[in-house]
């Protein structure tokens, strides 16, 4: 009783399941063993019934050849042979009948009165048989004149020394094997002797048939002999009653085939064996039942109260209180590994929910976000794009170029806090590449540690073989910054700060599945630091945008979630590990890419380019600031700018000519009336080969997706300024020239 599995076999032994099995094995096998006796004792009385049979036409057959021999026979007097007869008949056998049938067909003596004689029976089947087969034969059962008597009719030919047809001597033997059949039979109750054509038709039957028999089973069972010809069957007989038959076809030189069949109720056969199974089933049946009480009582005091206890803790998960565990201590290691699984199960849900709702709430935080990230994108492209426009104007030892610097620089900080947002809500604009993930970490080291302080070590581990990852850098490079400055400022006094590069491999057993990362091969990179650490609630809502424990002004808590936004962007995961007084540790997992994959050369930036004057561009921008600072850009590089503020106005003013003249279509993406998208599609149905260039502050719709697949399609983020402006442009108008 020490383990549920020791119990559970008890209480299948205790079923008697093999005795159970072995009986119902043996009760068939006795059953079928007396099935077989039955039957090999019916064949047996049928089989010695026949030889019987077969004997005696053979002797009639022999007496009459012996008969047809004597001149009184075979000579034409007819009243010679009638006196002939007469003497034999009463030196045969009792109940034979002789009779002569002369070669012209014609019976004119007999041993006993046979009705009128002479008779001319020269047409009849069986004389014209024997004629032209000229050997004995043996006809169907007959009925005796007078006393109903059943006779077998046996024909002798005569032929003479020439080999010619003189005719035939026929006898009627009575059947007396059939009567010691009978008499044999007659021990067995409710057993049964027939003699029966193939169209059922029945010649004799002992005990004689009822009344009230119903012919058509006869005929039924008399069509299965006719098939089989000899063997078993079981089938109800005239009387209603199910018998086994054995049969067998009785000789005979007629056509229609005529059996024996002797017949054993089944009942009889089947009564000592079926009592015998009643008596068995009845008696396991009851010890079923106390076999039954008893797994009831034990299963109730050994089983089923820890597993009650289990199953109201799956009722209360199921009713979503995911804080339920169970309390109930379990006798046995299985149940006590199940009691402690179903905990282990519930937490995890638990978690998982919580992670869920911070999911969902950070969702819908990164939609706002995006959302006010996208319209600022719009106002600092303005800026951006005025601010240079107008510096670029000026002799560089004008003052006002300074406060525009300046302005230039607080525009560039206020893009890359939108890019935080965006990042956040995964709605950044990523150029990965295949890089060496350490290599990457050894080339941030310095601007780190320029970022930290030298109250604050800094060491970076990466294993050598390392495997590459497809990154956008820049972004990654970013939150790498971001969670080094929160960890420098979790320790203002000084102290460590690690960052690891590993491959590793999520099994489901793992810590890192159980925090929701998929199993597989992965690239961790890990910053670990000595701080103070993160309270339970604090961890809860790390990644939430805006939210930050520094003081005002100290940060925008835009960090982490950036993190988040970032990882997410490259298909990898995150999570953080954090308690207070012992440090925080966050554990970035990115995707490596195939083996024998090869590292992307980056190439360097250029200058802006020189772009050919006297092209035509259509500008579809719906903000004005925007369109108006790009316009002023390409039209200061020798561009004919033709501007509009949503597709459908761009569509309006598109004319064949028009069309046919555009060298590029500069459009956003979302606009009021026709977006980029809807205007690009549209234009393109009369142009395939129309250059287009989306800007926007990212790709936010699944038709831009299939756009940028297709040829001479490009995409510049916003805010961009001018130099990436013309670069984007230039990159288009020498993508179609080629």
């Amino acid at each position: 009783m020490s383990s549920l599995r020791v119990r559970l076999l008890l209480l299948v032994g205790v079923v008697l399941v093999p005795s159970f099995v072995l009986l119902v094995v043996f009760l068939s096998r006795e059953r079928q063993m007396r099935v077989e006796a039955a039957q090999a004792t019916a064949v047996q009385l049928v089989d010695i019934a026949i030889r019987q049979h077969q004997e005696a036409i053979e002797d009639g057959q022999r007496i009459l050849t012996g008969i047809s021999l004597l001149p009184q026979i075979r000579s034409g007097d007819s009243e010679a042979c009638q006196r002939a007869l007469l003497s034999i008949g009463r030196m045969v056998e009792e109940g034979w009948s002789i009779t002569r049938t002369r070669a012209d067909g014609v019976q004119d003596c007999a041993t006993r009165d046979v009705g009128v004689l002479p008779r001319r029976v020269a047409d009849t089947p069986r004389f014209l048989q024997l004629r032209e087969l000229q050997s004995p034969t043996v006809g169907r059962f007959m009925r005796a004149t007078g006393t109903d008597e059943l006779l077998l009719p046996v024909n002798v030919p005569m032929i003479s020394e020439s080999g010619s047809f003189d005719g035939a001597l026929s006898a009627g033997l009575r059947v007396r094997w059939f009567d010691k059949l009978v008499t044999t039979m007659s021990e067995t109750p409710g057993a049964v002797l027939s003699i029966t054509a193939a169209t059922g038709e029945m010649f004799f039957r002992s005990p004689a048939a009822p009344a009230n028999a119903n012919t058509e089973s006869m005929v039924s069972v008399a069509a299965t002999m006719r098939e089989q010809g000899k063997g078993v069957l079981e089938a109800l007989g005239i009387d209603g009653v199910r018998r086994v038959w054995a049969f067998d076809r009785l000789p005979s030189s007629d056509t229609l085939p005529t059996f024996l069949a002797v017949g054993i109720p089944a009942n009889v056969i089947y009564a000592g064996i079926d009592a015998a199974m009643r008596n068995a089933l009845f008696g396991l049946a009851a010890w079923l039942l106390l076999v039954a009480a008893l797994a009831w009582w034990a299963t109730d005091s050994f089983v089923l109260r820890d597993v009650r206890a289990l199953l109201g803790l799956t009722e209360r998960l199921g009713a979503g209180e995911l804080g339920a565990r169970t309390t109930a201590v379990a006798r046995t290691r299985e149940l006590g590994r199940l009691a402690t699984s179903f905990n282990q199960m519930a937490q995890r849900l638990e978690e998982r929910q919580s992670r869920d709702v911070q999911a969902q709430k950070l969702e819908s935080i990164g939609q706002l976000a995006g959302g006010v990230a996208h319209d600022f994108n719009n106002l600092l492209t303005a800026i951006i794009g005025n601010t240079e426009l107008a510096r670029d104007t000026l002799e560089p030892r004008h003052p006002a170029r300074q406060e525009l610097d300046a302005a230039l620089d607080a525009a560039d900080r206020s893009a890359a806090l939108t890019r935080q947002l965006l990042a956040f809500a995964r709605r950044t604009e990523i150029s990965p590449r295949v890089v060496r993930v350490d290599g990457m970490l050894h080339d941030i080291t310095a601007l780190l540690k320029r970022l930290i302080g030298e109250h604050i070590s800094l060491t970076v581990e990466a294993d050598a073989n390392v495997r590459l990852a497809r990154l956008d850098t820049a972004s990654l490079e970013q939150a790498l910054v971001n969670l080094v400055v929160n960890a420098r400022d979790s320790m203002p006094t000084g102290g460590q700060i690690v960052l690891t590069a590993r491959n590793v491999i999520v099994r489901a057993d793992d810590i890192d599945h159980s925090h929701g990362v998929p199993t597989g091969q992965w690239i961790v990179i890990t910053v670990r630091d000595t701080g103070s650490g993160m309270s339970a609630d604090v961890l809860d809502r790390a990644f939430e945008p805006f939210f930050t424990t520094k003081p005002v002004g100290k940060g925008t808590g835009l960090g982490l979630a950036m993190v988040y936004g970032t990882l997410a962007q490259h298909a990898g995961h995150i999570w953080v590990e954090s308690a207070p007084g012992h440090g925080t540790a966050v554990r970035l997992f990115l995707p490596p890419e195939p083996e024998g994959s090869r590292v992307d050369v980056q190439e360097a930036d250029s200058p802006a380019p020189a772009l050919r004057p006297g092209r035509t561009v259509l500008l579809v921008e719906d903000e004005q600031a925007v369109r108006a600072v790009v316009a002023r850009v390409l039209t200061g590089h020798g561009f004919t700018v033709l501007a509009s503020s949503n597709g459908a106005d761009a569509i309006e003013r598109c004319d064949e000519h028009t069309l046919s003249q555009l060298a590029l279509v500069v459009t956003d993406v979302v606009m009021p009336r026709m977006g980029g998208p809807e205007l690009v599609t549209a234009l393109r149905e009369r142009r395939h080969d129309l250059p287009v260039l989306f800007v926007s502050g990212y790709r936010e719709t699944n038709a831009l997706d299939d756009l940028l697949e297709t040829p001479n399609t490009g995409f510049l983020a916003k805010p961009f300024t001018p130099t990436s402006l013309l670069h984007a442009v230039q990159q288009r108008l020498e993508t179609i020239a080629s």
